[in-house]
């Protein structure tokens, strides 16, 4: 057992390292998890170590970076992936998966925090198996995969204010970007000046209730 100060800014006993140039003393393990790291694990580390991943995207869709701000964009699928790894990024054959749903109110902080409660289930239905080395994987089309880089969000964040979009794509677009308290998506005015934008979104939550001719009235 380990104790800590939690008063304490940091946890003295968790040193982070940087994988990619220090991790030959990593392939003594059994087993290695990749929890929202941002760090790619090595070659010879993935094939050597049964790595998962526990990954914030409904795989094999929008693969890589900031996956449910691509999904509220491009209507792929949303979700969390268990997978072992490999050597391309968050790739690899899939334990468990879970889809949920993006709603019409949804932004991309909403989203995402869905998102990672769907990843603590996960992980808890599936530690037992992956210690125990009797978990199984699914098998998926992976024919539709496709990836996004940090480039590919950071060019999505600059708005083209000539760009013709309907209504519905404008606040798709708006409200995958509007994550507080990041500034992300922005125009430059014609002073030069870089101007942030972000989308608000708030459900009605006044109770529908029938009417005697079977319609929905509000009160």
């Amino acid at each position: 057992a380990v104790s800590y100060d939690s008063s304490k800014a940091e946890i003295d006993f968790i040193k982070q390292k940087n994988i990619k140039d220090d991790y030959k003393d990593l392939l003594k393990f059994d087993i290695g998890f990749s929890i929202h790291s941002k760090m790619i694990f090595p070659k010879e580390l993935v094939e050597k170590v049964p790595c998962f991943n526990l990954h914030p995207g409904f795989n094999p869709y929008n693969r890589g970076i900031f996956p449910h701000i691509f999904s509220i964009i491009n209507k792929l699928k949303a979700g969390a992936t268990l997978h072992i790894m490999d050597c391309k990024i968050d790739n690899g054959k899939i334990i468990d998966r879970e889809e949920v749903a993006i709603k019409s109110y949804d932004d991309s902080l909403s989203l995402y925090k869905k998102i990672l409660n769907l990843e603590v289930k996960l992980f808890r239905r599936n530690l037992d198996s992956i210690i125990n080395k009797t978990y199984k994987f699914i098998d998926i089309d992976s024919a539709d995969s496709n990836y996004n880089s940090m480039n590919d969000f950071k060019n999505l964040c600059k708005i083209n204010l000539d760009k013709i979009l309907t209504m519905q794509e404008a606040i798709d677009y708006l409200r995958a970007l509007s994550h507080k308290p990041y500034k992300n998506a922005y125009f430059i005015d014609k002073n030069g000046d870089k101007i942030f934008v972000s989308l608000k979104l708030q459900k009605d939550n006044i109770i529908k209730k029938p009417t005697m001719g079977g319609g929905l009235s509000q009160k």
